[in-house]
């Protein structure tokens, strides 16, 4: 058994490694619901392999197998739909999991052959596992990793599998099969099946990493306090070429430094959260691009469909009332509408759309003007009612 030996205790030392890294992780990136599965499950994988190594030949030894085995897959599998955004799994999959194993527990205590003490606690691993592989499966839009996860779990099912009739042997008991070599199993499956769940925790802190830096560039393009895009990220899109034609809306919140002096500054966030919000529901782009200057891109939209969704925003803003302001103290947003054509940047039609914005706020506010090139002072075409 020399050799069963040394792969215990290599594959010990790199579950160990993994341990570590997942710990380092955790530390460093301060995302840690995922990594607590997965630590959880390899701290398991590590207290089976010294049981496999020093107390496999007793009842108590092949009773925390029982616990373990079955413990390992489930934290797996809570790990995986916590790193793919998948709710844990339900209840009637735990309690099978958890009766599955009970039943070996009892077999263990009862003169039946070995095999079939051991099938209901690998059973219990595969229904977890499996339940959890075939949500991820079934996931619309899957990473790239993701889809990795699905191989490679369906891949550790077969091991599992595979294992069923063959487990006895690991524990130096007969198996069904007469001409089994015991030996020749552990260098082959062991090493197979070390290098699949290896391969599943790395794969699992490579997610980890991959959602930390999605969540860091989506916060470095955000705007803290509207969810919207910041300047430097609405900038970056409109210095692009193109796709298609366009139009972009430019708005700003009328006498906003009023509400700000009068009110304060937290109901003034929260009016400018309420016009976010409310400009988030129409076109394609929507940043904060200023302190209470909005921008809204839209692609595949002439310039009159753009006035008209530029007035439905500043109807529906202005209609508007917060508590702490009161009905006689009326919100509203002068608005600046401008097309570009496709292949070009957006950004001659963004100033042009600030000029025309500029020229509503002259002529009195709460209303939508349209740009024209021609014209350096646009004139309002939509009023208040």
């Amino acid at each position: 058994m020399s050799i069963a030996v040394d792969l215990h205790l290599t594959i010990l030392g790199v579950i160990m490694g993994l341990i570590l890294v997942s710990l380092l992780v955790h530390l460093t990136l301060r995302r840690g619901s995922a990594l607590s599965w997965m630590a959880a499950g390899l701290l398991c994988v590590s207290v089976e392999l010294l049981v496999l190594r020093y107390g496999a030949h007793s009842r108590l030894g092949v009773a925390a197998i029982a616990m373990l085995i079955p413990a390992i897959y489930f934290c797996a599998s809570q790990a995986i739909r916590k790193v793919a955004g998948l709710p844990l799994s339900n209840r009637r999959v735990a309690l099978g999991t958890i009766a599955l194993t009970a039943l070996s527990l009892v077999l263990l205590a009862m003169p039946v052959p070995p095999t079939l003490q051991y099938v209901p606690f690998q059973l219990a691993s595969i229904l977890v596992f499996l339940d959890t592989t075939l949500a991820l499966s079934r996931k619309t839009g899957r990473h790239v990793l993701d889809t990795g996860l699905v191989v490679l779990g369906f891949l550790v099912l077969v091991g599992v599998i595979l294992r069923i009739p063959m487990f006895p042997a690991l524990l130096d008991e007969p198996t069904p099969w007469a001409q089994f070599d015991p030996v020749l199993f552990e260098r082959i499956f062991i090493q197979c099946m070390g290098v699949l769940n290896t391969g599943l925790a790395v794969m699992i802190v490579a997610r980890i990493v991959a959602n930390v830096i999605v969540g860091y560039r989506y916060s470095s393009e955000r705007d803290g306090l509207t969810e919207l895009l910041n300047r430097r990220a609405f900038d970056a899109l409109i210095d692009r070429p193109a796709a298609s034609h366009g139009a972009i809306i430019m708005c700003d919140i009328d006498r906003f430094k009023a509400i700000n002096d009068r009110f304060g500054h937290h109901v003034g966030d929260e009016v400018i959260r309420s016009f976010a919000g409310t400009l988030s529901l129409h076109g394609d782009h929507a940043g904060r691009v200023g302190g209470e200057e909005f921008a809204l891109l839209l692609l595949d939209t002439g310039i009159e469909q753009a006035a008209a969704v530029a007035e439905k925003i500043r109807r529906a803003f202005d209609s508007l009332h917060h508590p702490a302001i009161g009905a006689t103290v009326r919100l509203s947003a002068s608005f600046g509408v401008a097309a570009f054509d496709a292949g070009v940047p957006a950004r001659t039609a963004m100033r042009s759309a600030d000029r025309a914005l500029y020229a509503a706020k002259r002529e009195g506010r709460n209303r939508v003007t349209i740009a024209c090139e021609e014209d350096p002072r646009p004139q309002p075409i939509l009023t208040a009612a």
